[in-house]
């Protein structure tokens, strides 16, 4: 019977799709979960990578939650297979390589690093990208934009 789940195993690894999709989720809010969905409907297994505070304070400014915060928000969405601790920024084939990922799938909004690099440029130039349509009228930027004006309205109530 090992046999069988040898056999078995090759099979599924090499007709199961795999996928990573990375990125900071701080503020974890449905437009992240509803890019994840997506992603996982382009496969079989989806892998997320979630970035260190230290590589978003580098490319963005410093994140709300810290990293150990957003590596608990990812792996609680349900169409996330397995979380990566510590991804790197820029995606690159080695990493899809490494976690034996087919592609890499990402929402139609361009990510740059600091220099204004798009983040995924080495998977997009090999074919290794696919793109999901992002929520609109939801991001993290938006909701700290709301927050704060909420905070400075009721502040003015005073």
């Amino acid at each position: 019977s090992s046999g069988i789940n040898a056999e078995y195993s090759s099979y599924t690894s090499a007709t199961m799709t795999r996928l990573w999709c990375d990125g900071c989720y701080d503020m974890v809010h449905f437009g992240h979960a509803n890019s994840l969905r997506q992603a996982k409907a382009m496969g079989d297994y989806l892998i997320v990578g979630v970035h260190t505070d230290e590589e978003i304070a580098k490319h963005k400014g410093p994140p709300v939650f810290n990293q150990d915060e957003r590596y608990r928000m990812v792996r609680a969405i349900k169409w996330v297979d397995e979380v990566v601790e510590g991804a790197p920024y820029v995606t690159t084939l080695e990493t899809l390589n490494n976690y034996d990922c087919d592609y890499c799938v990402h929402g139609d909004d361009i990510t740059m690093t600091a220099d204004g690099t798009d983040t995924y440029h080495l998977v997009k130039s090999a074919k290794r990208y696919k793109e999901c349509k992002r929520t609109q009228g939801v991001s993290t930027t938006n909701l700290v934009g709301r927050m704060l004006l909420l905070s400075k309205e009721h502040m003015q109530r005073d």
